[in-house]
């Protein structure tokens, strides 16, 4: 599950790019939501908020994809899956 902080950032990213978050299994850049610019503030939030150091080859958009894809990254940065 993401913090409070994360969905937070995301559903003020849907808003800024005028549609609603898309369900868990869904695109985050197709939607609009995400795209390569506010990965990274994206990124840089959720190793604040996490605690979750992520490195430069695991800056990839499919690590990202869906809320899915994020909190499946988040449990195996954090050694929990």
């Amino acid at each position: 599950m993401l913090t409070t902080g994360v969905m937070s950032f995301l559903e003020d990213a849907a808003r800024q790019a005028r549609t609603s978050l898309p369900d868990r299994d869904s695109s985050l850049f197709l939607s609009g939501v995400l795209d390569s610019f506010s990965l990274v503030d994206f990124v840089t939030l959720l190793e604040t908020e996490c605690g979750i150091r992520i490195s430069d080859d695991e800056l990839r958009p499919e690590n990202f994809d869906t809320l899915a894809k994020v909190e499946a990254f988040v449990g195996r940065a954090r050694g929990e899956q």
